[in-house]
């Protein structure tokens, strides 16, 4: 009797203690950021967070931190692997910092709205720079639309590659890039987006190297000029996790953020594009010139990155060869 008694307390005694704990605790997606809560991008990722919710039931919670709150992405990169951060959206300039070989999807010319619309090729592409990766225990799930970039001048109107020489601009860019701005004449300056337009109107600079949001709603009218080269600077956000606690998750939970991913930056992609035309006819609006790069024009940009990409080409053949191969075996690129 006293054996069946005390059988039946430690029953009722484990019972009030999964009670008294509650429900077990979502597994926490933490996704810092450093663009402010107001930009589209940050939109985006609180919708990734309501999608992966829905999907999990709760399971995965996923926190969005904006504005550099808890990170700027540089340094969440790096806080990925030690269980403080689990996924960064990072511009893939920055990826280009821990593994060269990325920088492939970062030269002129390399990727157009055409080859990223196209799932065949962007999923590919996925999965090629993922591989590269892996040995730093990181995963890519996708890539997003940053923005087509272009020229914006104060006072000086650029119709071809010659007017361009001389000028000190604000850029953004992967070594190629850089070589190519040398190439061009350009004296490349590093600074915030946020002192751009401040430098510009105070004549530290020429110009900046950026995209229509920077345009429209950082640079104004101080900005009157913009030229544009059809597909030089496609830039893109990576999507990277932290390998090992993704890969650690039951695989219904890893297919709920990959297909929200996957969704997310289909969507995405044609949105931004349509954006990015809308803010351009804002500005052309207000008064600003923006002159396109005819086709002639456009050929003698892509020789000059080709002389530039040349060593890159070489130093990373194997890559260079497996995206030339994604292209040709879905159809886009070229």
């Amino acid at each position: 009797m006293i054996k069946s008694f005390r059988g039946a307390g430690l029953t009722a005694l484990v019972t009030a203690g999964a009670l008294a704990a509650g429900p077990v605790l979502a597994e926490e997606l933490v996704l810092p950021s450093e663009v402010a809560a107001t930009h589209w991008k940050t939109t985006y990722q609180n919708e990734f967070a309501e999608m992966v919710k829905e999907k999990t039931g709760g399971e995965i919670d996923v926190k969005v931190f904006p504005a550099g709150q808890l990170y700027n992405e540089q340094d969440a990169l790096a806080a990925l692997g030690t269980g403080a951060v689990q996924m960064v959206w990072p511009v893939s300039v920055r990826i280009e910092s821990i593994v060269p070989d990325t920088g492939v999807i970062n030269l002129p010319f390399a990727l157009s709205d055409k080859m990223m619309t196209d799932s065949c090729f962007s999923e590919g592409l996925t999965g090629v720079i993922s591989d590269q990766l892996k040995p730093r225990g990181l995963k890519v799930l996708g890539m997003l639309r940053t923005a087509d970039l272009f020229f914006i001048f104060r006072d000086k109107e650029i119709t071809k590659m010659e007017d361009l020489k001389g000028t000190k601009v604000r850029v953004t860019g992967g070594k190629v890039f850089l070589d190519t701005m040398n190439r061009l004449g350009v004296s490349p300056v590093s600074m915030s987006a946020s002192e751009m337009s401040t430098a510009m109107s105070q004549g530290a600079i020429d110009g900046v190297f950026s995209s229509p949001a920077g345009w429209a709603e950082m640079i104004g009218m101080t900005g009157k000029y913009g030229w544009y080269v059809p597909g030089f600077s496609l830039s893109t956000y990576a999507v990277v996790v932290d390998g090992m606690w993704f890969d650690g998750l039951p695989a219904d939970q890893q297919e709920a953020i990959q297909s929200s991913i996957t969704e997310i930056s289909a969507k995405e992609w044609v949105e931004a594009k349509a954006a990015d035309e809308k803010l351009i006819k804002k500005m052309e609006e207000q008064g600003a010139k923006f002159h396109i790069a005819d086709e002639a024009e456009i050929a003698r940009w892509k020789a000059l990155a080709d002389e530039s990409a040349a060593s890159f080409n070489g130093e990373h053949k194997e890559i260079v060869a497996k995206v030339a191969e994604l292209e040709k075996t879905c159809g886009v690129g070229g």
